[in-house]
């Protein structure tokens, strides 16, 4: 399974659409605006909320917690790193590992492929491919796709 997530050049809400291979939207993804702690609440196609992505506050190193309404959580720990960024799912068994500034990672359970991301380059506004394996995994590999993608933002950010 495929999803394609476009996000809009100079949106200040961090509102954008993930749409399948067949075009079609399945999920839409609302972030939080000028909120302490960040959130993102993720909808289904009918607008039904289906999971929500909270940072946790007074960390020395990020973490952000994702529930998935249909009872999965999951924490994101961003781990103290010199180089390249590095983080642990706290609460399973998957590792995410890959270039994460160049938004090309993965996420494994052994040696079993969950998912990928890849993001296409010179298009107008971020443009990613995210490939899943089990289209029942698909909202939970959304969910961290969104959540290391907010780290990355938010330390660019910081570094300027």
């Amino acid at each position: 399974m495929k999803l394609y997530i476009k996000q809009k050049v100079f949106t200040l809400s961090e509102s954008f659409e993930v749409r399948n291979e067949f075009n079609e939207t399945v999920y839409y993804v609302k972030g939080s605006f000028f909120r302490i702690p960040k959130a993102f609440t993720i909808y289904d196609a009918n607008q039904v909320e289906v999971a929500h992505i909270e940072k946790q506050l007074f960390r020395l190193f990020p973490h952000y917690d994702i529930k998935i309404h249909q009872g999965e959580q999951l924490t994101i720990k961003r781990n103290f790193t010199f180089f390249k960024q590095s983080y642990d799912l706290i609460n399973s068994n998957w590792n995410l590992q890959g270039d994460f500034f160049s938004h090309e990672y993965n996420v494994m359970n052994g040696y079993e492929p969950i998912f990928s991301l890849s993001k296409h380059w010179f298009t107008w506004g971020d443009s990613y491919e995210l490939n899943i394996t089990d289209p029942k995994q698909a909202l939970l590999s959304l969910c961290i796709v969104v959540t290391v993608d907010a780290q990355i933002e938010a330390d660019r950010q910081s570094n300027n």
